[in-house]
């Protein structure tokens, strides 16, 4: 049965995206055709359906309400590229991230360590930034209450992306300023789905 819903949400996504696509809707089809791609990879190894993935279904559907209300105004639209920043003391799992963040057509610049995050972070201003929590010197908690200290950081999206998959930890990561979480191992368009969200929402947000 959930198979079955899967597919028929894939048919009607993929509907959204061809007609987005032709009518120029640039933020929607983006959107569509990256939420397409996880419920195909959904489909196909359906071991990959768990708490997390449906979620970030969820997640993405209810946010085409936001794209249909923004992403059909041509002229208030941020077209510049998105800028990201990827923190993770591991360059294998740097490397994981920033592949998972190509799957969306996303580019990112990526460092293993928190301090010269920080001063990146200091000097630049950045559309998302997925952070690691277990990190030395400085855990990701503690880079996220720094990072919101900083006047062009304060509403910055932060997605932290960790091991540690229990409430406690999602919850503290919600207090130290986060917006989102998720665990490794990760699916990689899962993770690019919920980049996507963030990045999209930031450039349709009216300034402030």
């Amino acid at each position: 049965m959930r198979l079955k819903q899967i597919q028929e949400l894939y048919g009607h996504i993929h509907a959204v995206n061809s007609n987005a696509a032709i009518a120029g809707l640039i933020p929607i089809a983006h959107m569509a055709a990256a939420l397409e791609a996880l419920l195909q990879e959904l489909h196909e190894k359906p071991k990959s359906i768990n708490v997390s993935t449906l979620r970030t279904v969820a997640i993405t559907v209810d946010f085409f309400d936001f794209l249909f209300e923004r992403g059909t105004q041509p002229e208030k639209w941020d077209v510049s590229p998105a800028r990201i920043l990827v923190v993770d003391d591991e360059a294998i799992a740097c490397r994981a991230i920033v592949y998972a963040l190509e799957k969306a057509q996303l580019q990112s610049v990526s460092v293993e360590d928190s301090n010269v995050a920080f001063k990146l972070l200091s000097e630049n201003q950045y559309d998302l930034v997925l952070l690691d929590v277990d990190m030395p010197v400085m855990t990701g908690y503690e880079l996220c209450i720094k990072l919101r200290s900083l006047s062009a950081h304060k509403k910055t999206p932060v997605v932290f992306i960790t091991r540690l998959d229990d409430f406690n930890n999602r919850t503290s990561s919600m207090m130290v300023g986060g917006n989102d979480f998720i665990a490794k191992p990760f699916l990689h368009i899962e993770l690019a789905v919920k980049a996507l969200i963030h990045v999209l929402r930031g450039k349709l947000q009216p300034a402030r």
